[in-house]
């Protein structure tokens, strides 16, 4: 690391920066936010709280759940209520009341039990709980998938297949009450992106795509595509066209119907508001007009607005920008537009315009200023994405700043690989750090990678992740519908949507950064023999 820049870091780290873990008496009045459940974590992790300490902590979460929920549950486990029907199990449900019998014969369980078990109590339910009875007997049949099929049972159907993957012909009414069902969504998703029930995945064409909606819709509409049954799938993907509730999820389906074959699908992409890949690759090929951008260029570095680089004091504001009227978010956007708080700016005034307009920040940072524009322009691409430049962001994974690094990583580069003396992960805060150590991280995952979309992978689901995604025979290997539906079976969700936004950040700053790259000449690398990635360092 530069020498002068790491003494401009480090002097900015303790001038701005309290860099260390929350002491209960500075945390227990601080205002409920992720930032708080934060600190709470690392204060119990790594200094200790007492028990009534930790109850009184437990009380001023902001969120029920994820890593601090699990540290306080290992001091304050909860007590367990027992209930009536606790008492008995697999050994002795033959002597509880017709309720609890019922009650405790889920399909998981009653799949434990010997037939003879099972055929006593679907005799002993049969008249109170007789639906329960039928299904118990279905369990003691020769086709049990069938048999539940046959009386209705959808729920234990999907339950039986999740295990089976059997090959059976399904009608067309189940298969409507499947979709219906709880789990199905689940199910469909172990099918698409998991490559399950191969031997069953025809029975979903048979739904009918009217009354499905949104992501099952569009699922179903790959499930068609990989079977290659194009008219089904068309249908499908109109359907998520119009039920989709944001623009970006209905170009994706949009740009879909226009690969099969609906021209006109291109046109009203090409139209879109929503700055995406499919809308900017119909504007590449219509030769539309572009999209209208906004790189906000304030001339003052600093003005005396609040330090948005303690998280404590930008969930104020952001809380506080949640009730204001578009008049008074403008006012607030004023205040903050200087170089060191333009994300702040950008920030209100995206909510005082309803998200309108296109904003795409050029920061000025002295850990920048020694990269060429390709770096920069994946860096930003990146930190659009992951914070919309906001430094003192943490998400509900506890991801820290700007670049949102996981504590784990920022502790690995910041101890292990740069060496920085007394390092601590909230330095994650401060811009500076957070672009050199992006930097420093591109430079390991560039090793193996150089498209954006995979590089987008990586930094999201990890470079693992991402060499076991390219090694895979079926993924990024040329063929009909490609990279497009390569681009769709990505099997994390967040990863998925991820590589298709910073691609699109890509396009844009690429232009701001002067380079004449286009969304297709990126699209066609990807369907090259080795096209953005170096297999032989994997």
């Amino acid at each position: 690391m530069n020498l002068r820049l790491l003494c401009s870091i480090l002097a900015l780290i303790l001038g701005v920066l309290d860099a260390r873990v929350l002491s209960f008496d500075e945390l227990k009045d601080k205002p409920k936010s992720l930032a708080k459940d934060y600190y709470i974590n690392r204060l119990i992790n790594e200094v200790g709280v007492s028990k009534e300490q930790a109850k009184i902590l437990s009380t001023q979460l902001y969120r029920n759940g994820g890593a601090v929920k699990k540290t306080l549950d290992k001091i304050l486990p909860k007590a367990q209520k027992i209930g009536i029907c606790d008492r008995f199990g697999l050994k002795n449900i033959l002597d509880a009341n017709l309720s609890c019998q019922n009650a405790l014969t889920t399909i998981n369980f009653s799949l434990k039990l010997d037939e003879k078990t099972r055929h006593i109590l679907a005799l002993n339910l049969e008249k109170s709980y007789p639906k329960k009875s039928q299904i118990l007997l279905a369990l003691n049949s020769d086709d049990k998938l069938m048999t539940m099929a046959k009386i209705g049972a959808v729920s234990e159907f999907i339950t039986l297949l999740k295990d089976s993957d059997k090959a059976v012909d399904l009608p067309l009414n189940f298969m409507n009450a499947l979709y219906n069902a709880k789990g199905f969504s689940s199910l469909l998703n172990s099918a698409i992106f998991e490559r399950k029930f191969e031997n069953f995945r025809s029975n979903f064409l048979k739904i009918d795509p009217q009354i499905t909606a949104k992501n099952d819709a569009f699922l179903l509409g790959l499930n068609a595509l990989i079977l290659k049954q194009n008219s089904i799938a068309m249908a499908f993907f109109k359907q998520a066209s119009l039920t989709f509730e944001y623009q970006s999820q209905r170009d994706n389906a949009k740009f879909w119907l226009y690969l099969l074959g609906q021209k006109q699908a291109l046109n009203e992409l090409a139209n879109s508001t929503d700055i995406n890949i499919y809308s900017l690759y119909a504007k590449e090929l219509l030769n539309a007009k572009p999209f209208e951008i906004y790189v906000p260029s304030p001339s003052v570095k600093s003005a005396d607005e609040p330090n948005i680089k303690d998280p404590f004091t930008w969930q104020i504001l952001a809380n506080k920008a949640e009730n204001l009227s578009k008049d008074e978010l403008l006012k607030l956007a004023s205040k903050f537009y200087t170089k060191e708080s333009v994300s702040a700016y950008v920030y209100f005034m995206q909510k005082a315009t309803g998200w309108g307009k296109n904003y795409y920040i050029i920061p000025q940072n002295e850990s920048l200023d020694e990269l060429d524009a390709q770096r920069k322009t994946l860096i930003f691409a990146l930190a659009r994405q992951e914070s919309l430049f906001l430094p003192a962001v943490i998400s509900t994974s506890y991801a820290l700043g700007t670049m949102q690094f996981m504590p784990f990583l920022a502790n690995a580069i910041g101890k292990k690989e740069l060496k920085i003396e007394n390092f601590d992960e909230t330095m994650m805060f401060l811009p500076s750090v957070a672009y050199k150590f992006a930097n420093h991280h591109l430079n390991y995952l560039e090793k193996f990678l150089s498209h954006p979309l995979f590089i987008a992978y990586a930094y999201n689901g990890g470079i693992g992740f991402t060499k076991r995604l390219l090694k895979r025979d079926d993924m990024f290997r040329g063929g009909e519908f490609e990279p497009f539906l390569s681009m769709e079976l990505v099997p994390y969700a967040e990863t998925r949507n991820y590589g298709k936004k910073v691609l699109s950040n890509y396009v844009v700053y690429s232009s701001l950064m002067g380079s004449n790259i286009k969304i297709s000449q990126l699209l066609q690398i990807l369907n090259e023999p080795r096209g953005g990635y170096h297999f032989e360092k994997f």
